[in-house]
């Protein structure tokens, strides 16, 4: 099943982002899907911890509303952005384009990725730290699985 959400994109990075799309034959929606999720899985982001949630700077420029077509897993990828690092999708899609865009173009023309479901499968781990309950979870399988993958098949 496909959701659909709404945000909002400077005419600036959209230009930029509708020509990048167009030039590796991806859609938009994957393309801004592709590009936060290889930001937060090579590139290092603080995050601020007992904050609301923060948006981009209201009345900063033009902005263009775009609709995005989501595959579930993909959209709860979004959800868990915000919710770990507490800024809306515009937001987090201004910071890609304008920090890591070119670092994500050089990385897509070095590796021919076809891989479908790069952000599905993410797991939990629920444990206690000094009495105090804690969540760890992986956008992706667990370093176990990982571990015992590579020693089934050595």
């Amino acid at each position: 099943m496909n959701l659909e959400t709404t945000t909002c994109i400077s005419y600036d990075h959209l230009s930029k982002i509708k020509f990048y799309a167009q030039r590796y034959e991806l859609s938009l929606s994957s393309f801004i899907i592709s590009l936060i999720n290889y930001v937060l899985s090579y590139k290092s982001i603080n995050t601020k911890p007992y904050c609301r949630l923060s948006y981009r700077p209201r009345y900063s420029g033009k902005w263009k509303r775009v609709h995005i077509m989501l595959i579930e897993h993909e959209y709860e990828f979004i959800m868990d952005v915000r919710k770990v690092y507490k800024v809306s999708l515009a937001k987090m899609i201004a910071f890609c384009i304008d920090n890591y865009l070119y670092d994500f173009i050089a990385a897509l023309e070095k590796v021919d990725n076809t891989d479908n479901y790069r952000i599905s499968g993410y797991s939990f781990q629920f444990y206690l730290e000094d009495g105090i309950p804690c969540c760890q979870f992986y956008w992706g399988p667990h370093p176990d699985i990982w571990k015992k993958a590579i020693y089934e098949t050595a």
